[in-house]
């Protein structure tokens, strides 16, 4: 693959960081899915040299498997590939970190201090887990019992620890912070329910949820579902409770209780021996620094257009964008098409209409083994946007298998080579009335 595309550049290229000097007409920050699906299109569009990807990061991961991994159900292996092989062809891959950006003047100083300029600035880079934000947490993560899904350092820590649960707590988190798939936290709850069942423990081990929030889900329909498989589980479901601490040698886990009620501002101690913890997250510090920023230091932009409020050169996707809507690799798939399409026209000065994001977002939601819950919704209005015919809101065998073994198989192929814009046009004739 790399002798290929030194038909565009020489190989060292792929690797070396670029001088000081350096200019593009694109420079998209950030090389995960959205980023990816971005500067692939846009790469081949405008040809060699044109677009650049900044991306610190030498390995790419396709993150909506890491439940799967942490369930015992996928291999690590299948979750990520190394970054120089799914950078486009085209585009001329950065491999440094962002330390700054200053859209009046144009530029990305990176982290060696060097300058990126360009006449278009798309930002895709994520957001930041933040461990060191639950006391205790980044001394006990890894081992004492605790583990996430988030991190690739940890992911296969957690099928590991839940194979030493015999007995006691087995606590499940979600804080109070925006989170990318914010379905996530309680799908290992539920892989970790059945495993102790299979295991025949289940009656010696109590599966408590602690969410900071004041529901299971933010959308009513799906919701409803996952209260009445959390009932059906005897999972306990502990809402406004927000992980502050960790002991990992005590093996006990700390929560504010939030929200109006009686014991608001109490904080509670749990014993566990197994937490599955989903770090509180935070936007990163060169967008949080820079005028590209709202309040909540997220990339401020259009929620339908993507276009900066202020920089109309600039345009953002993803977890670092301002958004509405929950963070998930689906939501970056449905935006990349909008923002490919309103960015080139501006390039070339069209005056198509622009297309508008309507928030669409999907939440796969394992409840096991071939068992799952099709999330589909609007952000924005909190109305399901169904793909299907039947109710997706029921767990159901074809949801688990499209989620486990084809849409692994749309990312790798697809998405991050700019040609999966997400099911609409799927939805138009497999649920064209929207009957559920």
């Amino acid at each position: 693959m790399l002798a290929a595309r030194s038909v565009f550049r020489p190989c060292w290229a792929r690797f070396a960081s670029t001088a000081a000097s350096s200019s593009y007409k694109i420079v998209v920050i950030g090389g995960g899915a959205g980023g990816l699906a971005v500067s692939s299109t846009l790469s081949e569009k405008l040809g060699a040299g044109e677009v650049a990807v900044i991306e610190p990061a030498t390995r790419h991961y396709q993150q909506p498997l890491f439940t799967f991994v942490g369930g015992g159900l996928k291999s690590f292996n299948d979750t990520h590939r190394p970054m120089a092989d799914v950078v486009p062809p085209n585009a001329e891959w950065i491999n440094q970190a962002a330390a700054q950006v200053d859209p009046a003047a144009n530029t990305v100083t990176l982290a060696d201090g060097s300058t990126v300029a360009y006449d278009y600035l798309v930002v895709a880079a994520g957001i930041e887990l933040n461990f060191a934000g639950v006391k205790g947490l980044e001394a006990a993560i890894g081992k004492n019992g605790v583990a996430s899904n988030y991190s690739p350092k940890y992911v296969q820590n957690t099928f590991e620890f839940l194979q030493n649960v015999r007995q006691g707590n087995a606590l499940f988190t979600m804080p109070a912070t925006p989170v990318k798939c914010a379905g996530a936290p309680q799908k290992i709850a539920y892989l970790a329910d059945e495993l102790f069942r299979a295991k025949g423990i289940r009656n010696q081990v109590d599966v408590n949820y602690y969410t900071a929030l004041g529901k299971i889900f933010a959308v009513d329909k799906y919701a409803d579902a996952m209260n009445a498989v959390a009932k059906s589980r005897d999972i306990n479901v502990n809402l406004f409770h927000d992980l502050v601490a960790v002991d990992g040698p005590a093996k006990q886990a700390t929560f504010k209780i939030l929200g109006s009620g009686p014991r608001a501002g109490e904080s509670v101690t749990v014993p566990y021996e197994f937490l599955h913890v989903t770090p509180p997250m935070k936007p990163y510090d060169f967008i949080k620094r820079s005028a590209l920023a709202n309040a909540a230091g997220f990339v401020d932009v259009n929620q339908h257009t993507l276009q900066h409020s202020k920089f109309s050169n600039v345009y953002a996707l993803g977890d670092c964008s301002s958004l509405p809507t929950s963070k998930t690799a689906a939501a970056a798939a449905a935006q990349s098409r909008v923002l490919k399409h309103n960015l080139l026209a501006q390039i070339q000065g069209s005056s198509v209409p622009a297309l508008e994001y309507d928030g669409y977002t999907s939440c796969p939601l394992v409840t096991g083994k071939h068992k799952l819950v099709l999330a589909e919704f609007s952000g924005y209005t909190g109305t399901p946007q169904e793909t299907f015919f039947f109710n997706q809101a029921k767990e159901h065998a074809f949801s688990y298998w499209l989620t486990a073994d084809v849409l692994p198989a749309v990312y790798w192929k697809s998405m991050l080579k700019g040609t999966w814009n997400g099911p609409s046009a799927i939805r138009k004739v497999a649920n064209p009335t929207s009957a559920n």
